[in-house]
């Protein structure tokens, strides 16, 4: 295949499940959409693979260009050297190797990969998984005391992109424009959804999907699913469920996912008295996801800051009414009283008065707000902003 109209994507994942996030989800849908006219840059968690040059790698029947950074082990969730840290080093590292392969066309969606690769011999597409300093957020305490330097030579290399999109609504867009103390002013910022894949995500009946999972019947099922950190509001997601508890006495909380607090959440569950009503299911494939979706009576998320979640879009997409916290992009995706509620405040009473409001919106929910951004589209929508070369 000539490199002509080809797509270098560069991502720290291994573009099939591991780590999971908003980050994977949206290479797998660049997958989707495009096939191999990608050549992938990533991490390996397969030992035959080589490490440091190209090859070709089987990915769920396609066969990629691909290229692995280094092979890390699923079952860690956090590294001596942060994910971030050692991204850049091994992409300033490799840099020359990677671009050998005279591709063009690059498609980035983190920080710190744009940092380390950018140039002005290269037709460049950001894309804002996050609208807001991921420093600022990181797991490790002693990266805040650098993310101000950071932000600032990010801003500065992004000039080099020749297409900017994000995940995130106006405000967020304004805030980070802001934030780039006018280098960005004249720069035009494309608001880009995440995309799902509505073949997979789509209503179907509950009670065939409880049967296929083998969940109860009778019970009031509570969902939320992705990243179990600090910053996706486990705690105030179980003390809503609690409350919610006192008054919906057969009801369940179950968590998909897995992340750096996972631990965290099961000794507070214990801690609470909660570990028959709180179930920790962990990763699971797409595929499960979307059943335990449809088998679920609300989906709930808690989190303190998202660009434009793809785990909420696809519960919409499911038709299952959702009760989340107030972040970047949540008032284009929950209609209030049509899909789901906002709690605006970070208080669990107010939340579980909100979770037992939702139990009365009829399904499937208002979701066709969120269907027309399928995978089907994104290869077109995306074309429509970047010219490729």
């Amino acid at each position: 295949m000539t490199t002509e109209n080809r797509i270098l994507v560069i991502d720290f994942t291994n573009y099939e499940d591991y780590p999971i996030g908003g980050y994977l989800s949206f290479a797998k849908n660049l997958m989707e959409a495009f096939g191999n006219q990608l050549a992938l840059v990533g991490i390996t968690s397969s030992d035959p693979d080589p490490t440091g040059r190209w090859f070709k790698k089987n990915i769920n029947g396609t066969v990629y260009d691909f290229f692995a950074l280094a092979r890390y082990r699923k079952k860690k969730t956090r590294n001596l050297i942060p994910d971030r840290l050692m991204n850049y080093i091994l992409l300033r590292h490799y840099k020359k190797s990677i671009l050998g392969i005279g591709i063009n066309n690059i498609y980035i969606q983190r920080h710190e990969t744009l940092v380390a690769i950018a140039n002005n011999h290269k037709n460049i597409c950001y894309c804002f998984a996050e609208l807001e300093n991921p420093l600022d957020a990181s797991k490790y305490n002693y990266a805040n005391t650098i993310a101000n330097l950071f932000e600032k030579i990010f801003f500065r290399k992004i000039l080099f992109a020749d297409t900017i999109l994000a995940n995130g609504d106006s405000d967020a867009i304004n805030n980070m424009l802001a934030r780039s103390k006018g280098i960005l002013a004249n720069r035009n910022i494309v608001k880009f959804p995440t995309r799902i894949n509505t073949k997979l995500f789509r209503p179907v009946n509950k009670s065939e999907a409880r049967e296929k999972l083998e969940l109860p019947a009778e019970k009031v099922i509570v969902l939320t699913a992705g990243r179990i950190a600090l910053v996706k509001g486990w705690k105030l997601m179980i003390d809503a469920f609690i409350r919610f508890n006192e008054k919906i006495d057969n009801s369940m909380f179950i968590f998909i996912g897995e992340g750096e607090d996972f631990d965290k959440v099961h000794s507070y569950i214990t801690e609470k008295g909660f570990s028959d009503k709180i179930i920790l299911k962990g990763k699971k494939s797409r595929e499960e996801v979307a059943l335990f979706l449809n088998a679920s009576d609300l989906f709930i998320m808690g989190s303190f800051s998202e660009g434009w979640p793809t785990a909420l879009m696809e519960a919409i997409a499911c038709g299952i009414p959702a009760i989340v916290t107030e972040f970047s992009s949540v008032n284009e995706i929950i209609f209030e009283g049509l899909n789901g509620y906002i709690n605006k405040s970070r208080n669990a009473d107010t939340f579980a008065l909100n979770m037992i409001k939702a139990l009365e919106l009829q399904r499937p929910v208002k979701n066709d707000h969120i269907t027309v951004f399928s995978t089907e589209n994104l290869k077109s929508d995306l074309l429509k902003y970047w010219k490729l070369s």
